[in-house]
């Protein structure tokens, strides 16, 4: 953990809000609730344009590396891990999560979404004449690993290497 604590936490009717077990813990952290009324996203405007933004990054990088629709959360979180590396304007160029963390974002190892990425496929999983990799596609990245979320269409699976 890095010793930050939630204070207000705003939001919509939905369900996913409104859960007893979430609206508890919320109470014990000592989190206060501030809901939105229905069909009026303008009160929660900063996250609406932030959805808006994210859902559009997700379109472009789906339908520019011509990858499958059920990709979409992976394009989803890449696109937030991305941003949370990227300076922003509103922090006066810092990156949030250095800003969020204190610490200096690493930048190096990002690539570009649906490049093509070939994993190893490991001694334990394939006979002496079965070929040694297997082509995919990099869909995200892991934030608690020094590894990479690999898209392969021959078995429609997400492996992290």
């Amino acid at each position: 953990m890095i010793g930050k604590k939630i204070k207000v936490l705003r939001s919509d009717n939905g369900v996913e809000y409104t859960d007893k077990d979430f609206t508890n813990f919320c109470a014990k952290e000592g989190i206060k609730r501030e809901w939105t009324t229905p069909y009026n996203l303008e009160q929660n405007g900063v996250a609406e344009q932030k959805n808006r933004t994210i859902v559009g990054a997700k379109k472009a990088m789906l339908y520019d590396q011509e990858l499958p629709r059920f990709l979409w959360a992976e394009a989803c979180n890449t696109t937030v891990y991305i941003q949370n590396r990227a300076p922003h304007k509103a922090l006066r160029k810092r990156m949030p999560k250095g800003v969020f963390t204190g610490k200096k974002s690493e930048v190096s190892h990002l690539m570009i979404f649906g490049s093509v990425a070939y994993c190893h496929i490991p001694d334990e999983k394939r006979s002496k004449l079965d070929q040694t990799a297997e082509k995919g596609y990099l869909v995200g990245y892991i934030e608690t690993l020094k590894a990479y979320r690999i898209y392969i269409p021959s078995s429609k699976k997400i492996v992290v290497r």
